[in-house]
């Protein structure tokens, strides 16, 4: 792998990593929080999709990456 392949990953994981952050820490906000538990699992349940859909777009971007610059 070339460093300009290596780099546009590097790009992505960064990039992804910011946004799976964000949703582990909102989690973590949401189970410590005072709401009722049907309301927590209803917003966990949507950020595991959430989380989902940034790993898929994920690795899109990396198969993408690896397409274009073999």
């Amino acid at each position: 792998m070339d460093s300009e392949t290596q780099k546009k990953i590097d790009e992505i994981m960064y990039e992804t990593n910011e946004k799976v952050s964000a949703i582990v820490n909102e989690i973590r906000d949401i189970r410590f929080s005072k709401m009722d538990e049907s309301e927590k699992l209803t917003k966990c349940d949507n950020l595991r999709v959430e989380f989902e859909q940034v790993m898929i777009e994920e690795e899109e971007k990396v198969v993408k990456v690896m397409t274009e610059y073999p």
